[in-house]
């Protein structure tokens, strides 16, 4: 992956996120009385049904790239060599199978989150 679209790509989704947080601030701080009807009515909107769609995918997105940094940087021969000489050997295969659980779980997430958000 190149670094500088990682870079960029990490602080905008932050950037959305936080947005999407004063969104929500804004939503209880403008509403006198938050109950069970307005509640459910700010989120089946189709607007904020959407704008939480992108903020999930772009947490997911921000998340992958945080977890596949931890990932390169920490599960290599060199690192794992300090810590145990004959687990360096196993370090490819350590990081695919970190690799494959978070994406596995990210997928996961994505599926559970926009069912529940769209149906």
């Amino acid at each position: 992956m190149k670094g500088s679209l990682i870079w960029n790509t990490q602080r905008y989704s932050s950037i959305f996120i936080l947005c999407y947080l004063i969104y929500i601030v804004s939503f209880f701080i403008s509403e006198n009385n938050i109950n069970f009807f307005t509640w459910s009515n700010f989120f089946l909107s189709f607007e904020t049904r959407f704008i939480t769609s992108i903020t999930f995918i772009l947490i997911l997105v921000h998340s992958f790239i945080g977890l596949w940094t931890v990932g390169t940087d920490y599960l290599t021969k060199r690192t794992l060599g300090f810590l145990n000489k004959p687990l360096a050997r196993y370090a490819n295969i350590f990081r695919n199978m970190y690799s494959f659980a978070f994406s596995l779980l990210g997928v996961v997430y994505l599926l559970t989150i926009l069912y529940i958000i769209w149906l």
